[in-house]
């Protein structure tokens, strides 16, 4: 069950930190508007730092929760971000969450392979074991944190971004909270991942219910057909992100997933018109149709994005992880805060 803090619902908008007062401008605006989350990016390359950009955000707010959105294991050792997650936490109790994952382009785009998984699960084990104030044995070096009057009840959650089956299994057992990513928003994908969570936390004895689960997409309100369907085209690089065995996709199609995003891992692709370029892509693949129907479909008019979210609701779909749509990021906050 995600964690109330007095705003309408749990949502949580992911952003670039391209700048400080963007960012504070963006936070203020959220909370303004009952939202319960920002998510700061970890790009460094294509953004501000990561925890420059969450400080931004708590000093401009005063409920909003910041989750890092997300962090890898790759770049930023256990004690690294032990050591950060500490002075958020001292800086706003409460109101930090550590979202983490095997890495996306702050990896890549140096020319890093993301983890493994194995290394991703040690990784959160290290972490947790760090900010309870344990000392770990971690790639065989053992240490702990010496941190001057440190409260590890300050120590936040630990939620995990999940694009496949393994991830999902892992994650239940060993994280707080999971961020399903690209693995379908179809009932039967839906139902998929919510008894993938359920066999995942009865190998090791733990209540489903501990977790909480968030879905995360992007979203558009501008009404623009093409815009709409990138959203479900843009971020299906993650179905063929690592190992495509148990991730539903249809037979032939993992050839044509990966053509279509051939080249997203560069960061020179990254321009205006993206989103024109990959759903014409997709659909001279032949695979656009089947994209757009297994997306959450969050796009177009606001009042069929209201009635989309309920519909998803309905299937247990509660907690929304969002990607803004168009140019006008504060305009798109103003629109959602409209519909939940």
């Amino acid at each position: 069950m995600a964690v109330e803090n007095g705003n309408k619902r749990n949502i949580c908008v992911s952003v670039f930190p391209f700048n400080w007062s963007e960012v504070t401008e963006i936070a203020g605006a959220l909370e303004r508007t009952g939202i319960s989350d920002i998510g700061i990016v970890d790009s460094p390359l294509v953004c501000r730092d990561l925890y420059v950009g969450c400080v931004a955000s708590l000093l401009q707010t005063e409920k909003l929760r910041v989750q890092t959105a997300v962090t890898n294991p790759v770049t930023r050792h256990p004690s690294v971000t032990a050591g950060s997650a500490l002075s958020l936490c001292e800086l706003a109790p409460g109101r930090v969450v550590i979202g983490i994952a095997t890495g996306d382009s702050a990896v890549w785009g140096v020319g890093l392979k993301p983890a493994k998984l194995a290394e991703l699960r040690e990784y959160i084990v290290a972490l947790k074991a760090l900010l309870r104030g344990e000392e770990v044995n971690y790639r065989g070096s053992s240490f702990r944190g010496h941190w001057k009057d440190f409260d590890p009840a300050l120590a936040p959650p630990i939620y995990v971004a999940c694009s496949g089956p393994k991830t999902v299994k892992m994650s239940a057992q060993v994280a707080d909270g999971l961020i399903i990513a690209e693995m379908g928003y179809t009932p039967e994908d839906i139902t998929h991942i919510q008894a993938l969570i359920k066999e995942g936390c009865a190998e090791v004895g733990r209540d489903p219910s501990e977790l909480d689960v968030w879905w995360a997409t992007s979203t558009d309100f501008s009404g623009d057909s093409v815009q709409g369907m990138a959203t479900a085209v843009a971020g299906s690089f993650w179905i063929t992100w690592g190992a495509t065995k148990g991730k539903r996709i249809p037979e032939g199609y993992v050839p044509k997933l990966r053509e279509l995003h051939a080249d997203t891992h560069n960061l020179a692709t990254w321009e205006s018109g993206r989103a024109e370029v990959l759903v014409e892509r997709a659909a001279k693949l032949g695979v656009l149709d089947w994209l757009v129907a297994r997306s959450a479909r969050l796009y177009g008019p606001p009042a069929d994005v209201k009635a989309r979210m309920a519909e998803l609701r309905e299937l247990g779909v509660e907690n929304w992880y969002l990607w803004p749509g168009g140019d006008d990021t504060l305009e798109w906050i103003d629109t959602l805060g409209t519909i939940i």
